[in-house]
């Protein structure tokens, strides 16, 4: 238990990414590098494929015009006009993208441009004339099937788009021709701009028409409203000037003439009133004030100053008898009557003024209580005015309303009312738009590296022949005891011309040689006596023989006893090679005591190494059995230190298992990169069954330059760090 702990242990030390979730990135480089020329010819091919494509793909132009589109509601009478009138919802703009894409729309711009002649919309090639856009226009059952798909090509070919929320309306037109797809996007911006021209002016039309009969009846209508309120204020002497009544103005001036006539009347009262209290008094008048104002008075005043003055002067000269006196106090009583006649006079006219100042103001009352009475009735009829004169003011409203609106609609048929307008005029594109190089160019490469990368891991997928160090210690669960380069890739000399088993000779000190070193070093050939080991493969042709008299040769070198006994009777590939010139049955021979060992061994003069050959069955008789097999083996066991069995194929020959079987230890051959993983599981799982040890699987004819460049866990991934060390 404890043995299977330390080697679980060990195991996790060695190889660390066992224990990791995700795969190393070392063996993902290493699948890379091993199929690099797959993955560099995908790539290749791909990209290759990619630019003939592009370069075979018809080159179309994308002209792109755009429309500015201003819809406003329509209001054919504007009864009150609040100036600008606010743009309609986004469903008009919306719809106007599909006018442009209607095929009402698309059939005229083909007939206006003759694209049903143009090859690339149906029409023959030289059918096709270029000409300037035609108003003529065609019944929709005029349609002939070469304008129809020209039409449905056109549609394709077009494309028309609301640019965010703004207002522009994008038109793309895509062509082979660049200047085709200019005037055909122009095209059909102009015939959408000209089609809602049509139609604001038949609207505006029938605008015009309507509001001109409008008018002529409302006009009726405001002089005949008019004229009823005229004939209505006559009959009710409703007439005004300046914004009042006859009855409102005369009961006016009725009031302030009466407010006069009061006053002058308490004026006239008051100075009668004032004259009689001072003539009550006594005082005889005379500070009256009408009478101050006299000039009678004043005059009389004066006289009967003078004629007092004198009476006093005659008085006292000549005393109060004497005539002068006397005819002096006559002059002054003279005077005193003129002068009370006039103060009697001068009141008897101040009241008759009163009594003028109270008959003129009877009169104005009188005439004011009339005024209010006709004041009243115009009242009443000032609710029959004021209907009257607010349906006549409506009719003359509407009747100015739809006058003006006549006006504008004249003056708007006129003049061009559509609500879109040619925003960008579409010019003839310089590059293509399709194909798209730079797309074209990086969907290619990324398609490159997928493919590539998906052919690769493909092929690493379907891979069952073994290559790495993983494929023999985890796919199989074996040991593995090494690589064995090919000739060709371990040396840098041309070695075209020298077998490997003559290489080991003229190069002891090259890597090749050493790959062997290293792989008896790991069955522990260097150090044991009497050990045999048994070199087989899985299939034919892996390189076991090769590796055999190698193998051999190279240890013979180290000056121990080494023998190579051919036990591939079939192909005995050793005995043609090693010893052509000896051709006696050697094998067999022994098996079957008709000669001694002794006898049967060549000696290898190059390097001391001695091999028992065979030349395969020459009867029914000539078999490998166990007896006679294990006494060879024993026997040779006593005499070298180390014997090599070249064996044949164990998945083909029965006796091979049989060799195996009393060997102490069987190497198994696998061509690297050739041989099938299961093949080897088979041939190990044999081995098994007839408990043979296997010292391990040895990887042969591996070219060192790739196995090293996938940069796995062996000592060829470093084996330019070592070239120094090497004698090629």
């Amino acid at each position: 238990m404890s043995n299977r702990n330390h080697d679980a242990a060990a195991d996790e030390i060695a190889h660390p990414s066992a224990r990791r979730l995700l795969p190393d990135a070392s063996e993902i480089a290493a699948s890379f590098m091993r199929r690099r020329r797959l993955f560099i010819g995908v790539f290749l091919t791909t990209l290759a494929l990619t630019i003939t494509v592009l370069a075979l793909l018809p080159r179309t132009y994308t002209a792109t015009g755009s429309l500015l589109l201003e819809p406003r509601e329509a209001e054919p009478v504007k009864v009150n006009d609040r100036g600008f009138v606010p743009p309609a919802d986004d469903n008009l703009i919306d719809t106007a993208v599909q006018i442009i894409r209607s095929p009402t729309l698309t059939l005229d711009v083909v007939r206006d441009l003759h694209l049903d002649r143009h090859p690339e919309f149906g029409g023959e090639p030289s059918s096709f004339v270029a000409s300037s856009p035609s108003p003529k226009q065609l019944p929709p059952d005029a349609i002939t099937p070469r304008e129809r798909r020209a039409a449905g090509a056109l549609l394709a070919r077009s494309y028309v788009k609301r640019v965010g929320v703004t207002y522009l309306v994008e038109i793309s037109v895509s062509a082979k021709d660049p200047a085709l797809a200019a005037s055909i996007a122009n095209a059909l911006a102009r015939r959408y701009i000209e089609l809602d021209a049509a139609k604001k002016q038949q609207r505006n039309s029938q605008s015009a028409h309507y509001v001109e009969t409008q008018a002529s009846s409302l006009r009726r209508q405001a002089v005949s409203d008019d004229a009823a309120l005229q004939d209505y204020m006559i009959r009710n002497n409703l007439m005004s000037a300046q914004g009042a009544t006859m009855a409102e103005q005369e009961v006016s001036e009725l009031n302030r003439q009466i407010a006069d006539a009061q006053a002058q009347l308490a004026e006239q009262r008051g100075k009668l009133g004032a004259a009689q209290a001072q003539i009550s008094r006594g005082g005889g008048g005379a500070d009256i004030g009408a009478a101050l104002a006299s000039e009678t008075v004043r005059q009389l005043r004066q006289q009967e100053a003078q004629a007092s003055a004198r009476l006093a002067q005659l008085d006292a000269r000549y005393g109060a008898i004497h005539p002068d006196v006397v005819e002096a106090k006559d002059e002054l009583a003279d005077i005193h009557s003129q002068l009370n006649a006039e103060l009697t006079r001068i009141v008897s006219g101040l009241r008759g003024d009163v009594q003028i100042a109270e008959s003129r103001l009877d009169s104005l009352l009188a005439s004011r209580s009339l005024a209010k009475g006709s004041l009243a009735q115009n009242s009443s009829a000032q609710v029959g005015r004021l209907e009257l004169e607010r349906r006549a003011e409506a009719s003359r409203a509407i009747y100015n309303a739809y006058l003006t609106r006549a006006k504008e609609t004249a003056q708007a048929g006129e003049l061009p009312n559509a609500d879109a307008s040619i925003a960008s005029v579409a010019r003839a594109p310089g590059a293509p738009s399709s194909p798209n190089y730079l797309v074209g160019g990086v969907v290619g490469l990324a398609a490159a590296i997928i493919l590539a990368a998906t052919a690769t891991g493909l092929a690493e997928y379907l891979e069952n022949a073994l290559a790495t160090r993983s494929d023999i210690e985890t796919g199989l669960g074996a040991a593995y005891a090494g690589a064995i380069p090919t000739l060709k890739s371990a040396t840098r000399s041309k070695a075209g011309s020298i077998a490997p088993q003559d290489y080991v000779i003229a190069r002891p000190m090259s890597l090749f040689t050493e790959s062997l070193r290293n792989l008896a070093t790991y069955l522990g050939l260097t150090t044991g006596d009497g050990t045999v080991l048994t070199v087989t493969s899985a299939l034919p042709r892996e390189g076991k023989s090769t590796t055999s008299m190698c193998l051999a040769r190279t240890l013979a070198m180290g000056k121990r006893t080494v023998v190579l006994v051919d036990a591939d009777v079939r192909h005995h590939t050793a005995s043609d090679v090693l010893a052509p010139n000896h051709r006696a049955e050697g094998l067999f021979r022994v098996l079957d005591g008709s000669r001694s060992l002794s006898e049967a061994l060549i000696v290898d003069e190059r390097t001391g190494l001695q091999i028992l050959t065979t030349l395969g069955p020459n009867g029914p008789n000539d078999v490998i059995t166990d007896t006679a097999m294990a006494s060879l083996i024993a026997e040779l066991r006593t005499r070298f230190d180390l014997v090599i069995i070249d064996s044949a194929p164990v998945l083909g020959v029965a006796e091979t298992r049989l060799v195996s079987q009393l060997s102490d230890a069987t190497l198994v051959i696998a061509r690297w990169r050739r041989t099938p993983e299961k093949a080897v599981r088979t041939a190990l799982d044999m081995l098994a069954q007839s408990h043979s040890t296997v010292g391990g699987v040895a990887l042969g004819m591996v070219d060192i330059k790739e196995f090293a460049s996938a940069g796995l866990t062996d000592a060829f991934g470093y084996y330019k760090k070592f070239k120094g060390y090497y004698v090629d």
